[in-house]
């Protein structure tokens, strides 16, 4: 830069800031325009002493690099939708509520997928009071998939629903309490919903059976001359899974 094109660059800048021809020196250490004031005055913080004081609303005073760009903050709320979608993410792949009852109880899944759910799988109602799941029931699987349901032999209500896979042997945990055993299978598994399509047969284990701490049952799902096991075809529609 010659010296012409300083001189300019200095002018340019008072008329910029507006400040005055006269009264004024340049620092060349900083590179900028400063009051020429005696030495030791304080005249240049109040502004009072001549027009133009650096912090002047005229020459912008602290607000000088408000029209610089800055990058956006995240806000709060930004930080608030993905931790939601994340507890969604999670609700929604079985995480959570869910993943911490399969954690403390190994047989208390939940189904997922199409296909038939693999056995040991369970579906309990949102109220199942977990301290009460301290019995277990096993059950040797036969020919077909099925499902056990245990109906509350003084509410009705379904308490719970295992899976078993044909040919499978399993041992689950239970609530403890009387139940009615009712069996719902059939060849080709559809979903939760339709269950085995047309093709749904519905039995019921005759009687009542009790559960506590130190009394559970097995089951022998076979239905052969050798089970254990009295059965009666019912034509009510199996309970909802919970």
């Amino acid at each position: 830069m010659g010296l012409d094109d300083r001189d300019y660059m200095r002018e340019r800048y008072r008329q910029r800031q507006g400040l005055p021809a006269q009264g004024l020196r340049w620092n060349d250490r900083k590179t900028r325009c400063e009051l020429d004031v005696p030495l030791g005055s304080a005249s240049w913080v109040s502004g009072s002493a001549r027009k133009g004081s650096w912090f002047e609303a005229k020459n912008r005073g602290h607000d000088y690099q408000r029209g610089r760009w800055r990058p956006k903050r995240s806000s709060g709320t930004l930080r608030t939708a993905i931790v939601a979608g994340v507890a969604v993410a999670l609700l929604a792949t079985g995480i959570g509520a869910r993943g911490w009852i399969a954690q403390r109880y190994e047989a208390l899944v939940y189904p997922q997928g199409r296909g038939f759910p693999a056995s040991g799988t369970v579906s309990v109602p949102v109220g199942l009071d977990l301290k009460r799941v301290v019995a277990k029931l096993t059950a040797q699987g036969g020919a077909e998939n099925t499902i056990i349901q245990m109906i509350d032999a003084k509410t009705g209500r379904n308490a719970l629903s295992v899976y078993i896979r044909a040919h499978e042997r399993v041992t689950v945990p239970v609530p403890i309490g009387r139940f009615r055993l009712r069996l719902v299978h059939g060849r080709e598994w559809t979903d939760a919903k339709t269950l085995f399509g047309k093709g749904t047969i519905h039995d019921e284990i005759e009687g009542t059976m009790r559960f506590t701490r130190k009394l559970g049952h097995i089951l022998d799902l076979g239905l052969g001359r050798d089970s254990n096991l009295t059965v009666r075809r019912i034509a009510a529609r199996p309970a909802p899974l919970a």
